[in-house]
């Protein structure tokens, strides 16, 4: 049962990659969907790319395993960055989008810095940060995959990531968006009904939490097993790093009209905070098995969710449950496959000055070797899904959260800084990560949490930089950055992207000028 659902799923996902495939003309209809999407579309699809195997499979583990403090973020802050991202970003970047034909986070730098060497960083650190992420999700889809088909978990691995590779190498984002809103959906009707299932296991919520306060008060407290510090900057991390994803950023450019973003932040908030009931209830529920005998202490954290789902409920909520991790999964990877695609070909190559011909055919096979990449990185490391995906977390909103959520705003905000902030958040992540593989003397104490520290230096270093590089000249590239630029010939706009000819560009610029009043 478990394997027909499952097989069924991804057969409409595959469909709808060769359903995008057919309408795939350009890289502006692979990189943000032609620029096409109605508000529940994208706060659906928002929401669940950023709620993904990490979100799901790898908080499901570290609840069982740390307590309900490890919950904290995704529970309460996370859907707060949802509406504060919206807040903050959705307008402006909507209206960059449109006036300036910005595709992509790194091409957002080029347009408020108007610097090859920014831009070419900002795209080294989404390559790695979207490998880094796309590690996390290709490691929780071996785990299902392993589970469903009896496999070795490398090669259950090498087929998760060939199948979500597989529809978006042949949509791009379009098959990506029209995915997570099925995917969201799928998500959210799960959580629903494993929370309850989890919680009658148990005797209900009450008896539940009384077995565990009983057998370590810690594990309900609100710092949990983790000391206190970790928790917090966890917590900030998820919560404030929310408005530096580039998975959510995307988003912004891909609107059809501003007045989308009306209800698009409830949506995409209450979507979020409903599918984190799915981790806290068989978090809970699975350490109050094994503190009451019913099941032994699971070896890996990542098998927490899946192993409990076969375990203690009926098979047909299984193979629900089970297809909707996987939901989880691909609703990330798929994003994180195209924007580490484009900003391998769109973005890499034109910090270099190169020009891609056929740029359609080389986001396909960019998309194919950030899978690939991924794969290989999953190999490599140990760690858990959940410490996994956040490398990939701290990697976005470090570059991201000086450079463009605060660049947006901030006038004195100087490309010397922008490129000081890119390089150095991205370096000190990259040296975490590593350094304790390769280096005796680095092993950071318990409470060390990378993820808030690297976020925490990205901003400090864009401001103290900024602030000993100001320049006029800096300036008046802030100014630029929200005025319509000067119309550009029909033969120019074709070859850039494939845009409509000057009568019909003159159309849109003229709605997109009333819609933006």
């Amino acid at each position: 049962m478990i394997i027909t659902i499952a097989v069924i799923y991804l057969g409409l996902m595959l469909g709808i990659g060769y359903w995008a495939n057919k309408r795939m003309k350009s890289s502006k209809e692979f990189l943000v969907a032609g620029q096409s999407l109605g508000f529940f579309v994208m706060a659906i699809a928002s929401f669940s790319s950023i709620q993904s195997g990490w979100g799901m499979m790898g908080m499901a583990g570290s609840t069982s395993t740390w307590g309900i403090g490890a919950i904290l973020a995704g529970a309460f802050l996370a859907p707060f960055g949802f509406a504060l991202t919206w807040f903050l970003l959705g307008g402006k970047l909507r209206v960059i989008a449109h006036r300036h034909q910005a595709y992509s986070v790194p091409d957002l730098v080029r347009v408020r810095y108007q610097k090859k060497s920014a831009q070419l960083w900002m795209a080294i650190a989404m390559i790695i940060g979207s490998i880094g992420y796309m590690t996390a999700q290709v490691v929780a889809a071996g785990f299902i995959t392993m589970l469903l088909l009896g496999l070795p978990f490398e090669l259950s691995l090498v087929i998760g990531a060939g199948i979500v590779a597989a529809y978006t190498v042949a949509g791009g984002m379009l098959a990506a968006i029209w995915t997570d809103l099925i995917q969201g959906l799928i998500m959210i009707a799960m959580s629903i009904v494993v929370f309850f299932v989890a919680m009658n296991l148990g005797g209900g919520w009450n008896a539940t939490i009384d077995t565990l306060w009983q057998a370590d008060s810690d594990f309900i407290a609100l710092d949990g097993v983790q000391p206190a510090v970790w928790v917090v900057a966890n917590t900030i991390m998820i919560g404030v790093g929310m408005i530096g994803q580039p998975q959510l950023v995307h988003k912004f450019l891909m609107l059809r009209s501003p007045r989308e973003l009306k209800w698009g932040a409830t949506v995409a908030a209450i979507g979020y905070g409903i599918t984190t009931l799915f981790s806290l209830g068989v978090g809970l529920a699975a350490r109050n098995q094994i503190e009451i005998g019913g099941v032994e202490e699971y070896s890996d954290p990542d098998n927490t969710a899946p192993l409990f789902l076969v375990e203690f409920t009926t098979p047909l909520l299984a193979a629900f449950a089970l297809t909707a991790l996987l939901a989880a999964i691909m609703s990330s990877a798929s994003s994180f496959i195209t924007i580490g695609a484009s900003a391998a070909t769109r973005d890499l190559m034109g910090g270099l000055g190169i020009t891609l011909k056929r740029e359609l055919t080389w986001n396909r096979i960019a998309s194919a070797v950030v899978t690939f990449a991924a794969v290989a990185v999953a190999l490599f490391l140990d760690q858990i899904i959940y410490l996994l995906g956040a490398i990939g977390w701290a990697a976005f909103a470090g570059a991201i959260m000086g450079p463009i959520v605060l660049g947006l705003y901030w006038r004195k905000g100087t490309s010397t800084g922008a490129l000081a902030a890119i390089i150095g958040s991205l370096g000190l992540n990259v040296f975490i990560t590593v350094a304790p593989r390769i280096f005796d003397w680095w092993q950071p104490p318990a409470q060390f949490f990378p993820g808030f520290s690297v976020i925490v230096s990205g901003v400090v270093l864009y401001v103290v930089v900024s602030l000993l590089t100001q320049s006029a000249a800096d300036q008046e590239k802030y100014e630029n950055l929200y005025r319509t630029p000067a119309p550009v010939s029909a033969s120019a706009a074709a070859i850039a992207e494939h845009i409509p000819s000057a009568g019909a560009d003159r159309t849109s610029r003229s709605t997109t000028q009333k819609e933006d009043q």
